[in-house]
C-alpha cells in the first residue's frame, strides 16, 4: 500500500514538472538587433538569486528580471525560453 502511494506521488510530480515547460516565451529571432543594449551593460550591479525565470529578446532565459536588466537586455517575457 505504501509503495502504491509513493508511485502516484511520484507520477503526479512528474507530470506537474512537464507541465511547467509547456508554458514557455519564443521571440523572434529576426529582430535581435536591438535585443542588447551594451550601453545598459552593468555587470557591477547585484541581483537577488531569485528563481522568476524571463525569456530574452535574445531567446536566453535569465533567472530574474534584474539579470536580464543588467546583462543590457531591452526587453523580455516571464517564463523560461522555449528553446531551453
Amino acid at each position: 500500500m505504501k509503495l502504491n502511494i509513493f508511485k502516484i506521488i511520484i507520477l503526479i510530480t512528474i507530470i506537474s514538472c512537464n507541465k511547467e515547460k509547456q508554458h514557455c516565451a519564443d521571440y523572434n529571432l529576426t529582430s535581435l538587433e536591438n535585443c542588447i543594449d551594451t550601453s545598459a551593460i552593468n555587470t557591477n550591479n547585484m541581483c537577488f538569486d531569485l528563481w522568476e525565470p524571463v525569456c530574452g529578446c535574445n531567446n536566453i532565459t535569465y533567472s530574474n528580471d534584474c539579470y536580464a536588466t543588467i546583462s543590457g537586455v531591452t526587453s523580455y517575457t516571464p517564463g523560461e525560453c522555449c528553446n531551453d
